[in-house]
């Protein structure tokens, strides 16, 4: 399964940010990489059962974002990849001032980011329904042609969506406010998933 998400670890769990274009997943992803917290994947989530459990792979080791968080967020001097002919973000390498995590973490928490318009931070609990909505509007799917494919992939989702691991997530987006953030995030994604 994979995800338009990116992932980072917190006391050896992976935690995801999911959401659409320009809701600050990548933004998320970096805050936590230059402050101590490795991250796994920027833009693309693969995650696979095995088991009984969700493991989250890593991706290549770089983060893409905009001018404003590149400036904002990333020394200068950090080393850039080659800029991708799609877009016009940084691709920042992974090394000594972007932590990255070469190896799968378990799924303890996905948070659905909201579009910045919440006055102050809130984490909104999901129900297996709801989440399994928002899996499957952020989920990459290879050939929608494919009915026996689909069936299978719309089951892998739904038994992930059965996990009780999955909150909406908004904030202002303030540059200034991402250290705050990040604290209630560590906080909350340490609480038993099971705890609404």
């Amino acid at each position: 399964m994979v995800f338009h998400a990116s992932a980072v670890e917190i006391d050896g769990g992976a935690v995801a940010f999911m959401g659409a274009s320009g809701k600050g997943k990548s933004t998320l992803a970096a805050s936590f990489a230059t402050n101590g917290f490795r991250f796994l994947t920027d833009d693309g989530l693969m995650v696979e059962a095995r088991e009984g459990d969700y493991q989250v792979m890593p991706s290549h080791p770089s983060i893409r974002l905009w001018l404003d968080s590149k400036t904002a967020l990333i020394a200068p001097d950090t080393p850039a990849a080659p800029a991708l002919e799609f877009t016009s973000k940084s691709r920042l390498l992974a090394g000594g001032r972007i932590a990255f995590c070469d190896q799968p973490r378990p799924l303890r928490r996905v948070y659905f980011l909201g579009d910045g318009s919440a006055p102050a931070l809130r984490f909104e609990r999901l129900a297996s329904a709801d989440a399994l909505i928002e899996l499957v509007k952020h989920s990459f799917l290879l050939d929608i042609e494919e009915r026996e494919m689909l069936a299978a992939h719309f089951d892998e989702l739904s038994a992930l969506a059965s996990q009780p691991i999955y909150y909406r997530l908004d904030y202002p987006r303030r540059y200034e406010d991402l250290a705050a953030v990040r604290e209630a995030i560590i906080q909350h994604a340490s609480q038993d998933s099971e705890t609404p």
